[in-house]
């Protein structure tokens, strides 16, 4: 059965793959709001960004980030919150690289137990 060993593999390894690269893109996503945040310079409620300038899915992103104590959202204004969003880099970045070895770890143990 080693052909049916190498379709579970490679089909293991494609989810891998696959949430991984859900993973990345909603870390985009929020890293593009972000930057347009601060290029704005929108570190307070008087410079915020209007919410109608926000498309669907910055406002998903936004309202995600708000929970996370990054973003504040008031009634119109989206803006940053400087001392969450300086601590949420850094547990981003952690995240990020743990994340990253725990996939490749899960799919080099993955690719090791099928073929083997």
């Amino acid at each position: 059965m080693p052909a049916g060993r190498g379709f579970a593999t490679a089909v293991c390894l494609v989810l891998i793959a696959l949430v991984c690269i859900g993973i990345v893109k909603r870390l985009e996503r929020e890293r593009r709001l972000l930057r347009k945040l601060r290029g704005r310079l929108a570190f307070d409620a008087l410079h915020g960004i209007p919410l109608e300038e926000l498309t669907d899915g910055e406002r998903e992103i936004a309202t995600s980030l708000e929970r996370a104590g990054v973003l504040r959202l008031d009634r119109n204004h989206c803006h940053l919150e400087s001392v969450g969003y300086t601590a949420f880099r850094r547990k981003r970045l952690r995240l990020t690289l743990s994340g990253a070895l725990l996939a490749l770890a899960l799919a080099v143990l993955v690719a090791f137990a099928l073929l083997h």
